[in-house]
C-alpha cells in the first residue's frame, strides 16, 4: 500500500497553520500516513498545561503542548515539528524571520514534554525560503532517517510540497477577492482582520469572526489583501513576513473607502508591541480608524463588541461629516 511507511503526527499549532499544505503534501508523497491534531479546544489546552514551563509565552505557543499531548496518545510512529528560523520569503521585508517563539518552540517542547522521550520526535532545522537548499537538506535528512527512501522520491515530494503551498496561498487570495467583490456590489463595509495565521484557531479567537460579521461587515484576512498594494514605508526594522503582511493590509485599508482594519493581538506577544504602533500610524496617517482586539484565553467577547460598535459609530459619524 502507498502509505505503508508509518504514521507521522503533525501538531496543528503556530506556523503549522500556514505551512500544513507543505508538510502534509511532503509526507503523503513520501508514502506516510499523516495524522494532524484537531483544532484546539479548552480540553485539549488543559491536557498539555502541566508541561508549560512559563506562563509568559503567548497563548498560541502554550496551546502547542496540548497538541503534542494529543498526538502522543494517537499511536503515531513519529511526530514531526521542525524548527524554522525563517519563513517563506515574500520579498516585502528586509528579511523573512519567524518570531523566536514560532521558530524554536519545538526545542522547548522537547525539553519539557517528558512523553516525547519515548517518541521519535523529528525536529530538524529546516528553511523553506530557498527551495534549492531545502531540497538538498530534505534529501540528506530523510534519506538518512529512512534508508529505503530514494533521493528522487524526496525531490519529487519537495516540489509537490512547494506547489501545494503556492496553490493554498493563491486560494486564500482568490477567496478574499471574492469577498471584497461581494461587499462592493452590496454596498457593505469590508473588515480586514489582521493577525497571524494561528489566530484562526477557534480556541484563540473564540468566534470573533462571527461577532464581527454579525455587524454586517464582510471579513477578509490580512493574507488575502497585503499584496494588493505597494509595501508601506515603516519606521521599524521590518524583518518578519507575518508583520509585513499586516503593514500591507493596513495600507490597503487606507486606499479603500469601504474597508476598516481590526488587528488581533495575542497577550504576551512581544513583537506585536512594535507592530501595533506601526499599524496605528499607517491607519491614522491614511485617515482610517485603528482598532485593536486582544484575544486569547479570555472567551468573553463583551469588550470586543464594544470596540467594534464604537469603531462603526465613528466611521458612520465621519461619513456624515464628509
Amino acid at each position: 500500500p502507498a502509505n505503508s511507511r508509518g504514521k507521522i503526527g503533525i501538531p496543528l499549532c503556530l506556523n503549522m497553520y500556514e505551512l500544513l499544505p507543505f508538510w502534509h503534501t511532503l509526507f503523503s508523497r513520501l508514502g506516510f500516513e499523516v495524522v494532524v491534531s484537531p483544532f484546539s479546544n479548552r480540553k485539549l489546552y488543559q491536557s498539555g498545561q502541566a508541561t508549560i514551563p512559563s506562563d509568559t509565552a503567548c497563548f498560541p505557543a502554550k496551546l502547542s503542548h496540548g497538541h503534542i499531548h494529543w498526538l502522543c496518545e494517537q499511536g503515531v510512529d513519529a511526530i514531526f515539528y521542525p524548527c524554522m528560523t525563517y519563513n517563506l520569503d515574500e520579498g516585502r521585508a528586509s528579511n523573512c524571520y519567524n518570531c523566536p517563539v514560532v521558530a524554536y518552540y519545538p526545542e522547548l517542547l522537547k525539553a519539557n514534554v517528558s512523553a516525547l522521550t519515548d517518541f521519535d520526535f523529528m525536529m530538524p532545522y529546516f528553511e523553506l525560503a530557498d527551495p534549492k537548499r531545502f531540497r538538498k537538506h530534505a534529501v540528506s535528512y530523510f534519506c538518512k532517517k529512512y534508508p529505503r527512501l530514494k533521493k528522487k522520491k524526496v525531490l519529487e515530494a519537495a516540489d509537490a510540497a512547494y506547489q501545494a503551498q503556492q496553490e493554498y496561498c493563491t486560494a486564500v487570495r482568490l477567496e478574499g477577492q471574492k469577498a471584497i467583490r461581494y461587499a462592493d456590489e452590496h454596498g457593505l463595509d469590508v473588515a480586514v482582520i489582521a493577525g497571524r495565521p494561528y489566530h484562526v484557531d477557534p480556541e484563540i479567537n473564540h468566534g470573533i469572526d462571527q461577532l464581527i460579521s454579525s455587524f454586517g461587515l464582510v471579513i477578509v484576512s490580512e493574507d488575502a489583501v497585503w499584496q494588493l498594494t505597494d509595501a508601506p514605508e515603516v519606521h521599524v526594522l521590518n524583518q518578519w513576513p507575518y508583520h509585513s503582511r499586516m503593514y500591507g493590509a493596513a495600507k490597503y485599508v487606507t486606499q479603500k473607502e469601504n474597508a476598516q482594519l481590526i488587528q488581533l493581538v495575542s497577550f504576551g506577544c512581544g513583537i506585536d508591541a512594535i507592530t501595533t504602533d506601526e499599524m496605528r500610524a499607517i491607519c491614522e496617517n491614511g485617515g482610517k480608524i485603528y482598532t485593536q482586539l486582544k484575544i486569547d484565553e479570555i472567551s468573553n467577547l463583551g469588550a470586543a463588541k464594544i470596540r467594534i460598535r464604537s469603531m462603526l459609530a465613528a466611521v458612520e459619524e465621519g461619513r456624515k461629516l464628509a
